[in-house]
């Protein structure tokens, strides 16, 4: 057995209820943040891994020039050869090394090199064949490891990532080792640079999360608005099922523009059933009161004195089953009604073809009255179907029908009239009778409702027949209307839309 929630367990569910807007908005700025973290990453390690590969350039290429500049003729490295090389004002070019220029003389040709090797972090140390310091521009604390074969790598320092050239030096006389030249860069400028670069990038981020936080809040809570509006709207029906608020949407023509549009749809019908329910109940209670009455008061008659007199007993029993009688009609015609106003959820992909049913009705009613002139005036094809069940065609048929010769006074005749009018078929019904008013042909289609009540009844009938027909005619998507003259007749026009692909006759199915 579902046990029931208790208020206090309720408050709990509704404190740990997170709302739809900041499940949105949370989602959004996630989004948003986790793809500009990507793309901002795969920049930065791009950007980094191309600074470090130029860095490792300029070192490459300085520690070749000092290579190069360092082959001399003769057979060992000395401190004064190599700061005679390396200083700026005896740094000479590359012709030097093939003895065009005497070194010692003033450089004519000024270059990049000594800038190069005074830069921050870079540090030059240069060894003789047996690996003894001859040279050293800047103190460095990477230790140094003789290769016969020019290499470089990089390496952490204490500062972080550095970079280790190492270059053997070969004498131009002899070709044979005299030294070595280690180059040791510690990427001040690279590291600087980096550490802007994500700085810039975390500040960026920052900023982009906070942006796309708000620009989440503001989707969310536009998104969500209608959602909100509907939200209320049950609140406010649960409160009251007969509230008339609706939902406004002025969004554009989007996906909540019809959620919005199938709510508003869903109210009206649910109303439009509950007030049809109401009007059944007064309805049935108010037309059920007489003739209950009149039964109730001939059985009290009888029960008083009436069983000993055979007159009164037949008056009295002939009255009670005719008023039983109308009882079951107008039970009948209420649940025909009740059919009616359903038509839309049991019979909306029924298909008939009119031009059989109106022929079908029309020898019905010359059968039936003969007394009557029945004139028909078809002007439709075989093929033309209405989306219709073909009982309730007849029905509605029968209904005008009925109600022509019913109110046709000395000149009984009533014409049928069937046409087809662009995509729609139109039926009438004349006759020329009684006629009515202007406000009584407004008035007709509404329950119980009769022109001349007194001669109304003398006639038969609740007032149900032309509520049904309408009814029936609006939930098949067509109209109905009365066009009358007093004393002189009434014309009952029907439209109903014609169905675009026909079905065969084969096709019609009954309902379940």
């Amino acid at each position: 057995m579902r046990e029931k929630q208790t208020p206090k367990d309720e408050s709990k569910k509704e404190r740990r209820r997170v709302s739809l807007k900041w499940k949105w908005t949370i989602g959004a700025a996630g989004a948003i943040f986790l793809t500009y973290t990507l793309f901002a990453s795969l920049l930065y390690f791009g950007f980094r891994q191309i600074f470090l590969e130029n860095e490792t350039q300029n070192v490459r290429d300085m520690t070749v020039e000092i290579t190069e500049r360092l082959m001399l003729n003769s057979a060992s490295l000395t401190s004064a050869d190599v700061e005679q090389v390396l200083s700026p004002e005896t740094s000479v070019p590359p012709d030097v090394f093939y003895g065009n220029v005497p070194v010692g003389e003033t450089n004519p040709y000024p270059d990049s090199l000594f800038s190069q090797i005074s830069e921050e972090g870079v540090a030059v140390k240069v060894y003789d064949e047996e690996n003894h310091l001859v040279y050293e521009s800047a103190p460095s604390d990477l230790p140094f490891s003789p290769s016969e074969r020019f290499r470089i790598e990089t390496v952490e320092g204490t500062d972080g990532l550095s970079l280790a050239a190492t270059a053997p030096v070969y004498s131009t006389m002899a070709n044979q080792l005299i030294g070595y030249v280690y180059v040791t860069d510690g990427l001040v400028g690279f590291h600087q640079l980096v550490q802007r670069i994500f700085l810039a990038t975390i500040i960026t981020g920052i900023l982009a999360l906070a942006l796309s936080a708000v620009l989440g809040y503001v989707l969310a809570a536009n998104f969500l608005k209608p959602i909100r509006k509907i939200t209320d709207g049950m609140k406010a029906i649960r409160k009251d099922p007969e509230s008339r608020e609706r939902i406004e949407h002025k969004g554009g023509n989007d996906e909540l523009t019809d959620l919005t549009n199938a709510y508003n749809d869903m109210l009206d019908r649910m109303q439009r059933n509950i007030e049809q329910q109401k009007q059944f109940v007064e309805d049935v209670s108010h037309e059920l009161r007489t003739p209950v009455a009149v039964v109730e008061g001939h059985l009290k008659l009888l029960n008083r004195w009436g069983k000993d007199d055979p007159e009164i007993l037949d008056e009295s029993l002939g009255a009670s089953l005719q008023e039983i009688e109308r009882m079951k009609n107008l039970v009948q015609e209420m649940l025909d009604l009740s059919r009616a106003e359903q038509v839309e959820i049991h019979y909306k992909n029924e298909r008939t073809p009119v031009k059989e049913v109106v022929q079908q009705t029309y020898n019905n009613f010359k059968m039936l009255r003969p007394d009557f002139v029945f004139i028909l005036d078809d002007d439709i094809d075989d093929d033309i179907f209405v989306n219709i069940y073909r009982n309730h065609l007849e029905q509605i048929l029968v209904i005008l029908m009925d109600n022509a010769v019913k109110y046709s006074t000395d000149r009984k005749e009533v014409h049928i009239s069937v046409a087809l009018e662009q995509d729609r078929v139109e039926l009438a019904v004349q006759d020329y009778g009684e006629g009515m008013s202007e406000e009584d042909t407004e008035k007709i289609f509404n329950r119980f409702y009769r022109v001349d009540k007194a001669r109304s009844r003398h006639k038969g009938g609740n007032g149900l027949g032309l509520a049904i027909a309408r009814e029936l005619i609006q939930g098949y998507g067509g109209k109905i209307w009365a066009e009358s003259v007093l004393n002189h007749g009434s014309i009952f026009r029907v439209v109903l839309p014609v169905l675009k692909e026909p079905a065969d006759q084969e096709e019609i199915q009954e309902p379940e």
